[in-house]
């Protein structure tokens, strides 16, 4: 598999770097962002196949920017990174068109494998909410 190009946007710094230096072997990191002002020209201008997405960033939340990427039609697959494990808001980042959901509690375990489903076209939904799911992306 080729190295996926990542772009990681969280408001806390802590969280981008844990999230860099985990993945940092298998993944090229071509950005890390703290606002949604900053991931929109990030992901112009470095085109990354996957956006690592916190729920929280600078000035608004994660999904209203997954909103307007999917809107700009930035080809990147998001995946939201949350602290939250809430199943409502993994069913509302699927209906969007999200590619994964990823609790910060497994991220361990969880990320690489949604980094590689995503990228294989499929979606990766959290274990805790009913099992990961490898179900083509609409």
């Amino acid at each position: 598999m080729i190295r996926p190009r990542l772009l990681i946007a969280d408001q806390n710094h802590g969280i981008r770097q844990t999230l860099a230096d985990l993945l940092q072997e298998n993944c090229d990191i071509v950005g890390m962002v703290a606002s949604g002002r900053s991931l929109l020209a990030e992901a112009e201008t470095t085109s990354p196949d996957v956006i690592l997405l916190g729920v929280a960033l600078e000035e608004t939340t994660g999904f209203e920017i997954a909103r307007c990427l999917r809107r700009s039609g930035c080809p990147a697959k998001i995946i939201i990174v949350s602290l939250h494990e809430s199943r409502d808001l993994v069913r509302a980042a699927l209906a969007m068109g999200i590619s994964g959901y990823v609790f910060m509690s497994r991220v361990l375990d969880d990320l690489p494998a949604a980094i590689e489903a995503v990228c294989r076209g499929e979606t990766f939904e959290p274990a805790l909410v009913g099992g990961t799911t490898t179900e083509p992306a609409a």
